[in-house]
């Protein structure tokens, strides 16, 4: 059972809802998903038509440069705000391995799926 008070404070996913903030984060990680999926789509056409032989060629290689210049940036701004709701998440990109959140294995083998 969870105290009510400041000792231990659980958030709503440890009881089955998310909070306003998860659910935000969980939708921009999915967008950044997408706008990476996408980045991957247009630099493997980019690579494509680039050694393609037909007049326009130059001139589409060189619209998919400036998209993926556009969808990139898209990207790392997503990430400034997942992070900026995410304290653990951007702990871990400023190189803080500590979030206050450490706890023991005691003897159990944790595993993570990738």
């Amino acid at each position: 059972m969870c105290g009510t008070g400041s000792e231990h404070s659980h958030s709503d996913a440890a009881h089955g809802t998310l909070s306003s903030a998860e659910k935000t984060t969980a939708d921009l990680r999915d967008d950044l998903g997408e706008v990476l999926k996408l980045v991957n789509k247009f630099e493997y056409q980019r690579a494509v038509i680039n050694g393609a032989d037909f007049p326009a060629a130059g001139e589409v290689v060189h619209t998919l440069e400036h998209i993926l210049d556009d969808q990139k940036a898209h990207a790392a701004m997503l990430v400034q705000l997942i992070n900026e709701i995410d304290v653990v998440q951007r702990n871990k990109f400023e190189g803080d391995e500590g979030n206050g959140h450490e706890h023991e294995h005691k003897g159990h083998e944790h595993t993570h799926e990738h």
